[in-house]
């Protein structure tokens, strides 16, 4: 009996398809959670040197 993927946190269904790596549905359902949250923040190529290091500090805070 497969556990209930959607009551899993991010972290515990990460771990599972780690351990179940012929899992299939468990490792789709683990890429589509991560693409209807992504964690990265694109920034525009016209940041000054100065900008690039506030957005750093601000993002290490």
């Amino acid at each position: 009996m497969k556990p209930d993927f959607n009551k899993m946190t991010k972290n515990q269904l990460r771990h599972y398809v780690i351990n179940h790596q012929d899992d299939r549905e468990a490792f789709y359902i683990y890429v589509d959670r991560l693409k209807s949250h992504p964690s990265t923040k694109v920034y525009p190529n016209s940041l000054s040197p100065q900008e690039i290091d506030q957005a750093v500090i601000k993002h290490l805070q």
